[in-house]
């Protein structure tokens, strides 16, 4: 009898541990359940944040991604030139009266590169990050103010503001890459400029962000298209024969040392030969993909499909230069916000020659020198030729205005020179 309670008690042991086994299986499959719940999103795009869509576009841009780096290089260089193709220019608006203001901002533009490489880097890094920042300097060997970009990406900048909309900068803190102490900027050595933001909206957008997954896909297509040219250069050679005793027979004589049989070697013997090839349907099918997706990454990147290096979706050359057009309009609006920058830009580079310079030396005034920016296609070429020329040959439109429309052309240092060789030509007479 005791030998028996003894091992009663023995299998409600068991059978106890055996639940709380069960038990503690149970919560780790439901916890293995619910992290996978949290985990996964129904949205096909990886890059929901901020800081993982300007990090991936850093990478694509660098050619360290492993799908769609060169779509995205070919797109933001394109979109760079298209944005700053006419170059950066200064005007005064009363160049007979500030005349002391324009030059320093030619200067300042010459001595910053704005109007060449700096500028084109400028709008690299804004397609990369979706902003800019601006920092300006006093540099005492020059005399003449400094600009220095800041990127977001690598120090994850914080820009204050002073109101609720976002409008008035405070000041801007980030802690520095390479000792992690904190620095800030003062909001008048500060020029913040957003792009593609929502009214009120503390930060700018990639033009890029929802386009990286179609060329990661055209990318991936590309070389599923490589893969499957693979196998259509190497067809299956196949012997059909009478039974599988023929085949296994042939197939060892084939392969044989003294015979070693090939594709253009001579073959005779009781089989019949063909070579057997995968269907074109898969390969259609891929082209088309390529083709939905190229169409859907140049409408939303207003890159024409012909700078991504697909020619022959344009139909004639009226069509490739109307699809100038939108890119015209869309790198319009984007100059007005690079137009806004600016101007801010030349105003504070302003403001703080006035405090670094002697105070014997005149001040110059804030607010008077403006920036411009063109973009022109051939459609406004000629248009100028068609209605502009003869407005201005009839009289009703000035040179000044004339010239203002040419990207690459002061209208007010030209029109002085015609007055100057009109002038030459009235004494010659």
């Amino acid at each position: 009898m005791p030998e028996f309670f003894k091992w009663k008690k023995r299998a409600k042991e068991l059978e106890l541990a055996l639940r709380r086994t069960q038990e503690y299986i149970t919560d780790i499959l439901t916890f293995q359940a619910g992290e996978k719940a949290t985990s996964y999103s129904n949205s096909p795009n990886p890059y929901d944040t901020k800081e993982k869509l300007v990090a991936e576009l850093v990478k694509k841009y660098k050619g360290y991604a492993r799908w769609g780096n060169q779509l995205i290089q070919r797109i933001v260089d394109t979109r760079a030139a298209f944005t700053m193709a006419g170059g950066l220019k200064a005007v005064a608006r009363q160049p007979e009266k500030y005349q002391a203001e324009l030059e320093f901002i030619r200067q300042f533009i010459e001595f910053n590169e704005l109007d060449g490489q700096f500028a084109q880097q400028l709008a690299v890094e804004k397609e990369l990050e979706g902003q800019v920042l601006l920092v300006l300097e006093w540099d005492k060997e020059q005399e003449n103010v400094r600009v220095k970009f800041i990127s977001w990406n690598d120090t994850h900048y914080q820009v204050h503001y002073q109101d609720d909309f976002y409008h008035l900068i405070e000041r801007i803190t980030y802690q520095s890459p390479n000792d992690g102490r904190e620095i800030e900027i003062p909001s008048e050595r500060a020029v913040f400029i957003k792009f593609n933001a929502r009214i009120n909206s503390r930060e700018g957008i990639p033009t890029l962000s929802g386009l990286l997954q179609e060329a990661e896909d055209i990318d991936r297509a590309l070389r599923d298209w490589r893969k499957l040219n693979r196998y259509f250069a190497s067809p299956t050679p196949y012997f059909r024969t009478e039974d599988m005793q023929e085949a296994k027979e042939l197939y060892e004589q084939l392969l044989s040392p003294g015979v070693n049989w090939q594709i253009g070697k001579v073959f005779a013997g009781p089989a019949d030969f063909q070579l057997v090839e995968m269907s074109s349907a898969s390969a259609q099918s891929i082209r088309e993909e390529i083709e939905t997706k190229i169409k859907i990454l140049a409408g939303g990147s207003g890159v024409p499909v012909q700078f991504l290096g697909f020619p022959e979706f344009m139909s004639n050359r009226a069509t490739a230069e109307n699809t100038m057009e939108p890119v015209a309009l869309v790198s319009l609006s984007e100059q007005r916000s690079w137009e806004r920058g600016f101007k801010e830009l030349f105003d504070k580079a302003i403001l703080l020659r006035n405090q670094m310079v002697s105070p014997f030396l005149p001040a110059l005034q804030p607010g008077v020198v403006e920036p411009k920016m063109k973009f022109i296609t051939q459609a406004q070429v000629e248009r100028l030729i068609q209605l502009y020329y003869p407005l201005w040959r009839d009289g009703a439109i000035s040179l000044r205005t004339l010239l203002s429309l040419l990207p690459d052309i002061d209208p007010e240092k030209e029109t002085g020179q015609s007055s100057i060789n009109s002038q030459g030509v009235k004494n010659e007479e």
